[in-house]
């Protein structure tokens, strides 16, 4: 028998943010093959079905799963509901791709990983920078000689409003956290300080040590307009600078970089520049692609079909989760924590 060459996925939730960033790219990944749509008010996944070509829908997910027995699931939703549906999905040994945060607390996150373990499959959480162009590139980049060893690394983000900091990061500030754990590896300790008396911002600095040595630096703080957010990283090796721009573009400062040697002029400065193109037609240039949306999503089916090994994984998610509340204790102990 030929192996199957697109894997059968439910889809459960049709919000705001997986119509309009997730559901889009499914037409473009061919191992992708949308087989059912749920979600609590039945027109949504009745609505969502017939956008984007799924053949059933229902809003009850045992029953979904009972009827269609896919071999993947996605899961997008409010926060509230990823541990709950993802626990349901697991049990059942399907793997899951749930959006972040995988819970409300690292205890549910756990959770998921160990269902997962127990019965024999696994789950991915929706860290989609991963998959950004940008961040990729940068990484390949890092595991070349010339960049040597990595020294440190910084994360600055700013979003839109939270009322209070643990939120911000287990809502949006956990992107950049699983971001640093991509790019340099475990965490080992960590020092925070969050701002006081600053007004409804939140704003939190967080000095944190890798198990490889390195060190790094995140810069969190909710003081933009959620259509006005901010995001830049900066890491450095060995007489070589990476800067990434909301995960859009990569420029790579290296003496022995330059893309012309400039001779007779004294260059001091000096870069090769990654970007994805503006120029791109239709869905592309409108970031799903750039941010890493279509690429957690062809990752995931992929990964089902067994063609890749799962990333961001359950385990990245637990890890993510217990850096949170190691930054909190500091934060309001004032001292630096061991994870």
């Amino acid at each position: 028998m030929a192996e199957p060459s697109a894997a059968r996925i439910a889809f459960v939730g049709a919000g705001h943010h997986a119509t309009g960033a997730l559901y889009p790219n499914i037409a473009q990944i061919p191992e992708f093959d949308l087989v059912a749509v749920c979600d609590l008010v039945a027109e949504k996944a009745r609505s969502a079905a017939r956008r984007f070509g799924a053949p059933e829908s229902f809003s009850d997910v045992e029953t979904m799963l009972d009827r269609v027995a896919p071999d993947g699931v996605c899961v997008c939703g409010p926060p509230e509901m990823h541990h709950a549906v993802s626990v349901q999905v697991l049990r059942r040994g399907i793997p899951v791709f749930t959006e972040k945060p995988p819970g409300l607390t690292r205890e549910q996150a756990e959770e998921l990983a160990a269902t997962a373990r127990r019965t024999g499959t696994w789950g991915m959480v929706a860290f989609m920078k991963r998959f950004a162009p940008a961040n990729v590139v940068a990484k390949e980049y890092m595991e070349r000689e010339d960049f040597g060893r990595l020294s440190s690394i910084a994360l600055i983000h700013g979003c839109g409003p939270y009322d209070d900091p643990r939120r911000m990061l287990l809502f949006n500030g956990i992107h950049m956290l699983d971001l640093a754990r991509f790019f340099a590896g475990d965490v080992v300790e960590v020092f925070a300080h969050k701002a006081e008396d600053v007004g409804p911002t939140q704003a939190v600095c967080v000095s944190m040590k890798f198990g490889n040595g390195a060190a790094g630096q995140l810069n969190m703080n909710s003081g933009h307009s959620w259509s006005d957010c901010f995001e830049q990283t900066y890491i450095s090796g060995t007489a070589v600078g990476i800067v990434i721009d909301s995960s859009r573009t990569t420029d790579v400062m290296s003496q022995g970089g330059r893309f012309a040697k400039g001779e007779g002029f004294q260059l001091f400065g000096w870069g090769n520049r990654y970007y994805v193109s503006g120029n791109m037609s239709v869905w592309e240039a409108g970031g799903h692609y750039t941010r890493g949306y279509c690429g957690e999503l062809s990752h995931f089916a992929r990964a089902v079909l067994g063609l890749v090994e799962p990333a961001a994984t359950l385990d990245d998610g637990v890890a993510a989760m217990r850096l949170i509340d190691c930054i909190m204790e500091s934060a309001e102990s004032g001292t630096p924590v061991r994870l």
